[in-house]
């Protein structure tokens, strides 16, 4: 029996005025699924995800996620969805379990903040300001952030964005233990080794229109020159025209 759809996007564009930022693109992800997106900086990738969200509205289209329409019933939607901060500025002047505690309030749907804090190893810093913690430490707290409503669906815009080796190593541990969990996870990245490891699928954007969709095997294979990585995929999908 097949994976449950949890998110159709049908024709879906937006536009800032001259500036086709995502160009009727369509494609569905699956229940439990890790699903990438990848491309150049401007193909697209943020656009998307903030409509995926319900944080931006398309010109048309139609996006359903877990069966509510993203665009109308933004506000229920968010209930069941964790975002990713990409930005630690809103919470830098509070301690980590403030910052849990703050972002819990926004909804109705709670996950058990000491479970949480134990998941992510976080209990020597709750009383810690999240501005003085190491970078890592900063993203760790932000997933953690994502995962106070307990959410079905978790949003990573570039998470590993600025990290160490280590610290990327730790953060994917992460992410993988919430698949692991049942969650479904969309992200965009530039970390195409990880990407190609862990995701189940990737879109490859360009100019704002997804130009392959597939496994990272598939996409390898389908490289005339006989590419053998998704960075590979990415300069020729991402870049060519094709």
């Amino acid at each position: 029996m097949g994976k449950q759809t949890v998110i159709q996007v049908s024709s879906v564009s937006k536009s800032y005025g001259s500036n086709k930022a995502v160009e009727q693109v369509s494609f569905q992800v699956n229940e439990g699924e890790m699903f990438g997106i990848i491309g150049t900086n401007g193909a697209g990738k943020t656009t998307l995800l903030e409509m995926l969200m319900g944080l931006r509205k398309p010109d048309n289209g139609r996006i359903d996620v877990l069966g509510v329409d993203a665009i109308m019933e933004a506000e229920r939607l968010k209930e069941y969805i964790g975002i990713y901060l990409h930005s630690t500025s809103l919470v830098d002047k509070l301690t980590v379990r403030e910052a849990l505690e703050m972002f819990q309030s926004f909804y109705t749907r709670k996950m058990d903040l000491d479970v949480l804090i134990h998941q992510f190893g976080l209990e020597p810093y709750v009383n810690k300001a999240v501005k003085r913690l190491s970078g890592g430490w900063q993203q760790r707290t932000a997933l953690a952030i994502a995962l106070v409503n307990d959410p079905k669906i978790v949003f990573l815009d570039e998470p590993t964005t600025g990290l160490d080796r280590q610290a990327r190593t730790d953060y994917w541990s992460l992410v993988l233990e919430l698949k692991r969990q049942g969650r479904t996870i969309v992200m965009s990245s530039h970390d195409m080794g990880e990407m190609q490891r862990n995701c189940d699928r990737i879109a490859v954007l360009r100019k704002g229109s997804v130009v392959k969709c597939d496994t990272p095997s598939k996409l390898i294979s389908q490289i005339p020159a006989g590419g053998l990585t998704m960075e590979a995929v990415y300069v020729h999908f991402a870049y060519a025209e094709v």
